[in-house]
């Protein structure tokens, strides 16, 4: 190659720069607002352009400028071949100032830059044009000096800000612009682009290669037309998936597969088989988990229904995992990169991450279901067919005074005399009407389910009430736990009457035997219950006793029946 041939040469990212608002990739709402205002002749004297790197910022800014000061102009369509448009295009016009705020921080550059040189009428152009890059660099103080003129500039000066950290400006400084927005180019308009670069350039690339090379770029423009020209100098004017992959790191697709699926299958065996592989790859960590999360990633959005169709081997992968595992998966990966990111081992993170999401549960919502089904079984009294047994406990001796009651019920007038057999080979009672509902039964019943809600029954009054049942209770405390638990009675009210029972929850007086107050007489504790200890005496705690407590004891009392007592030493 000639001497002249190698300075002609220019890289793919400024041969290919957009030199009119109709080129501009992925900013439509930009370019056709900004040409709009140009055929108006309504030019604003300040803006602000926001955006992540290389979307097209400072190019758009250059454009403006040719827009303004090309000899048709101002005009939204710049001819780029006046001397203005082609200086502008080269950064050589005295007329449109550049100044890279990354490096000219401070006041002294803000003055010295533009404030000095503000009020001096343009060399030969229309307008004289200040074009300040990374706006966001500049100090308090440069943005202070700033301030005023931009606020009145001279009617031949406009002001074009560029920042990636919008934030970082002042209000004072962005209230006075006009801002526009510029958004990361998409993997579609960018691998379209790159496509139209290579015909020019005769490139051979595959559209697979283009596809990773729109998704390396990440949304910007000049990112992705370097690296084509990275890959065009590489392969030799030949771009394939292959050489895109290992140049940029990027795992393979049927490693990504395969671990994708030993995930899947909950299989360590083979995991651990593709990790090896993966290693003997060379496949840094944390790119074999941002790679793989995104490949999930679209299958998971196109099980939701929200995606659009992805590769076919990942569909058949992964067409047996439901939404749900998809999602867990991807929040094991998030989790496994941000210890990769802290941790001082990334082969450990990437293991601990991966094998952990093989014992966990996939399917939470199934196990969801499931919680809740055995809930309601739980809570009707028996089990279901799904449910494992309980296991048998050890029974114990049970006193005769202790032994439940056998409960018996009343055929209604007219019943079928059907003859059932439990399976102990008695025969019980055909269900009975609501009339015969033994109180006790029905305590007996929620006391097997709920001690604590038969306690509360013991002291409560039920009745039947036109169709259904109504319990009553004294105490508000014993009505709300009966309110919370209410599933449980109905459910023993129906095994009871055969039926459905409407049940009716009230507070007012029962049929229970008030408990009495009784203080301390000094009298001998009876025979009956827990001996105390030799010289000591028995004392009760009534509401109405010296020293008596109305908070936790009678709460205890409440939930638990009985009395509660306190032994007095005697004193020596």
């Amino acid at each position: 190659m000639s001497k002249e041939k190698a300075a002609a040469h220019q890289v793919l990212a400024r041969k290919y720069r957009p030199k009119g608002f109709e080129e501009l990739v992925g900013q439509p709402a930009v370019s056709q607002t900004l040409a709009n205002a140009l055929t108006s002749k309504r030019v604003h004297h300040a803006y602000l352009f926001t955006g992540p790197r290389g979307c097209g910022k400072t190019t758009t800014a250059r454009i403006l400028a040719k827009a303004l000061n090309c000899e048709k102009g101002p005009t939204p369509t710049p001819c780029d071949e006046c001397s203005s448009c082609r200086e502008i295009a080269l950064s050589s016009s005295l007329d449109v100032l550049e100044m890279d705020a990354a490096s000219h921080t401070g006041v002294d550059d803000v003055r010295e830059v533009i404030i000095e040189t503000v009020a001096l009428a343009p060399t030969r152009d229309r307008y004289k044009v200040f074009i300040i890059d990374e706006t966001h660099m500049l100090s308090n103080s440069a943005f202070n000096a700033l301030l005023k003129t931009i606020e009145e500039p001279p009617a031949h000066v406009v002001f074009i800000l560029a920042t990636t950290e919008v934030h970082k400006v002042p209000a004072t400084i962005a209230s006075r612009c006009q801002r526009f927005k510029f958004r990361p180019v998409g993997p579609e308009p960018l691998a379209e682009y790159l496509s139209g670069i290579a015909k020019k350039e005769k490139i051979s690339v595959e559209p697979e290669a283009l596809a990773l090379l729109a998704r390396a770029a990440e949304g910007s423009l000049r990112d992705a037309i370097s690296l084509l020209d990275q890959c065009r100098s590489a392969g030799e004017g030949k771009v394939t998936v292959e050489s895109v992959r290992e140049m940029f790191g990027f795992v393979p697709q049927d490693l990504l597969i395969g671990v994708a699926s030993a995930l899947l299958a909950r299989d360590p065996k083979a995991l651990a088989g593709w990790l090896k592989k993966i290693y003997e790859e060379g496949v840094e960590p944390a790119q074999l988990i941002k790679d793989l999360r995104a490949a999930i990633e679209g299958v998971y959005l196109v099980k939701l229904g929200a995606g659009e169709p992805v590769d076919a081997p990942w569909t058949k992968a992964l067409e047996g995992a439901s939404a749900d595992a998809l999602g867990f998966l991807m929040r094991r990966l998030n989790r496994a990169l941000e210890e990769l990111r802290y941790g001082d081992s990334p082969r450990l993170a990437l293991e601990l991450g991966l094998f952990s999401a093989i014992e966990a549960a996939h399917d939470l919502g199934a196990w969801v279901a499931r919680l809740e089904a055995l809930e309601k079984r739980l809570a009707a009294g028996g089990g279901g067919s799904g449910l494992s047994p309980a296991p048998a406990l050890t029974p114990r001796a049970i006193p005769p005074s202790e032994a439940p009651r056998p409960v018996t019920a009343r055929l209604p007038e007219g019943a079928p005399a059907t003859i059932l057999k439990d399976s102990q080979g008695t025969t019980p009672a055909a269900p009975p009407a609501m009339g015969s509902i033994s109180w006790t039964a029905l305590i007996e019943a929620v006391s097997k389910t709920k001690i604590t809600l038969g306690s509360a029954l013991e002291r409560a009054k039920g009745e039947p009430v036109g169709g259904g049942y109504r319990i009553t209770f004294p105490k508000a405390f014993d009505l709300d736990m009966a309110k919370r638990s209410a599933s449980i009675l109905e459910s023993a009210l129906q095994a009871l009457a055969g039926r459905p029972v409407a049940l009716e929850l009230a507070l007012g007086a029962s049929d229970a035997a008030p408990v009495s107050d009784i203080v301390d007489r000094g009298m001998p504790e009876p025979a009956t219950g827990v001996d105390a200890p030799p010289g000591t005496r028995w004392k009760d705690i009534g509401e109405g006793a010296p020293g008596a407590g109305t908070g936790g004891l009678k709460n205890a009392e409440g939930v638990f029946g009985g009395k509660a007592r306190i032994i007095k030493k005697p004193q020596s």
